[in-house]
């Protein structure tokens, strides 16, 4: 598609008619690329690629934009456990599927998540057609998710340097409830679930260093200051390999000929299972406590 595709990269997989056809399509070419399979008309007057975000796409054919947590994992941020759909409208915006909360179809599964509808969207506030800006997409999520989902995305935000924390603060310096918020988030976190675990043991006295280089393991999710303990939380989709399966044993091995105590959580374990992940975790900081320390 030449000009065509490049403008929908441009756009993260989704241009308006506008933007195609200043690249040179015209209504026909769109008509048969969309017959050919080629491009999805997500609503009217936007189309996308089919390996867009479905997400996206049934933000658009409910006439609006991701917004909050669900456009905070489109811009590579944590996007939350079971989160809803969220969208955001325009005010006056008249979509009778939108207003019933009817999940479009395509994409989407009857049986997924529930939608959440904002009626308070700003359209001039990026060019993206099918969700908020970044700035946008933070603030809304402070203002609509739970404390502990919020400092979990603000956390993987900052770690990725997409944002800094005097710039959060700034957005929020009229609600002193949000500028507590932030000020609970921290770079180090590379997932929602290490933010998680961090913010659930901290409040227990537990000091935690973030991503501590360690001679001959590498960079550790976790070490507990004044003891041992190594804690690593690992997602299945970066750690099912073979060869990262390895690693990771061959990490633990080089841990333990230190004298560390090496721990290692899936993310599903700290989501489901975490009195026992928690118990794990203080039993070996007191067990450690009879242990030499170790300083590398």
């Amino acid at each position: 598609m030449g000009p065509i595709q490049k403008a929908l990269w441009a756009g993260g997989g989704f241009a308006t008619s506008r933007q195609l056809r200043a690249a040179g399509a015209t209504f026909a070419v769109l008509r048969e690329l969309v017959e050919t399979g080629r491009l999805v008309r997500a609503r009217q007057g936007v189309y996308a690629l089919p390996a867009a975000p479905e997400a996206g796409v049934a933000a658009l054919r409910l006439g609006g934009r991701l917004a909050g947590i669900s456009a905070a994992e489109t811009f590579g941020l944590w996007g939350g456990w079971d989160e809803p759909l969220t969208v955001c409208l325009r005010a006056n915006s008249s979509s009778a599927r939108a207003r019933r909360g009817e999940r479009p179809e395509p994409p989407g599964d009857p049986a997924g998540p529930p939608i959440s509808l904002h009626w308070s969207d700003d359209p001039h506030d990026t060019d993206w057609c099918w969700r908020v800006s970044l700035d946008r997409c933070l603030a809304q999520t402070l203002r609509w998710c739970r404390e502990e989902t919020a400092v979990a995305v603000l956390d993987t935000a900052l770690t990725l340097g997409v944002v800094d924390r005097a710039s959060l603060l700034a957005r929020v310096e009229h609600s002193p409830r949000l500028m507590s918020v932030v000020m609970l988030a921290r770079a180090g976190s590379g997932s929602g679930p290490e933010s998680i675990l961090r913010q659930r043991l901290a409040p227990m006295g537990l000091v935690l260093a973030q991503q501590v280089p360690i001679d001959g393991v590498g960079l550790v999710d976790f070490r507990i200051v004044g003891t041992p303990v190594l804690v690593e939380v690992d997602g299945y989709r970066f750690h099912s390999s073979p060869e990262r399966f390895a690693d990771d044993r061959r990490r633990d091995a080089e841990a333990r000929a230190r004298g560390f105590v090496p721990m290692r959580f899936t993310a599903l374990q700290v989501r489901d299972r975490w009195p026992w992940v928690e118990s794990m975790v203080l039993r070996a900081v007191a067990v450690s406590a009879h242990a030499p320390v170790v300083v590398p």
